[in-house]
């Protein structure tokens, strides 16, 4: 009676093994449905819902354009999440994740919907501010670090981050500056005005 035992025992074994494989393999298959579904749009960072660097690039050039050929003030900045290298490290990426999108959410919320933002690189998110003179885009700078400061990041795991930024600014200056002389100048900005 023990080998039969054993045998049924065995048996249920690979039966309820059976039913987990099957299971797993229907969650993954699911997932891989889910995601073909999903509309990726290659100009948007998944991570931030901010147009990527090329795209922001090209939209900014643009009004950069527009203004010059206007003779309107045209303002940028740089936004800088300090420490980041130290909060990956010390969180994990997913923790460098959620603050990226906190500075995000936080200055999608202080600019007007014409204004422009983008995804600059990994702890810099770029702004163009049309219509804006320097002391304009510097209350803007103020009001964004403010925000990211006013809120925590909370992880899952219980334990709440505080993140500040830096922002560098520049103003149009002749009728030969691009975008990237622009965003030159507000990196050299960085850090020279904490706001």
């Amino acid at each position: 009676m023990g080998n039969d035992d054993s045998w049924a025992a065995l048996a249920w074994g690979i039966a309820a093994m059976g039913w987990l494989v099957a299971l797993v393999l229907g969650v993954a298959w699911q997932r891989a449905r889910q995601r073909k579904a999903a509309p990726v749009d290659g100009n948007v960072d998944l991570l931030t819902g901010l147009p990527l660097r090329p795209i922001f690039l090209e939209q900014a050039g643009r009004e950069v354009n527009r203004a010059q050929r206007a003779g309107h003030v045209l303002s940028a900045l740089l936004v800088d999440i300090d420490h980041m290298r130290k909060l990956n490290e010390q969180y994990g990426t997913h923790a460098g994740d959620l603050v990226l999108r906190h500075v995000a959410d936080a200055c999608r919320s202080c600019v007007r919907d014409f204004d422009l933002l983008g995804r600059f690189s990994g702890e810099e998110i770029a702004l163009v501010l049309p219509d804006t003179p320097l002391d304009g885009a510097i209350t803007v700078a103020d009001r964004i670090a403010a925000r990211v400061a006013s809120n925590l990041v909370h992880l899952e795991d219980g334990r709440d981050i505080a993140v500040s930024v830096t922002v560098g600014h520049a103003t149009i200056q002749n009728e030969s500056d691009t975008i990237e002389d622009l965003l030159l100048a507000a990196d050299a900005n960085v850090g020279l005005v904490n706001t």
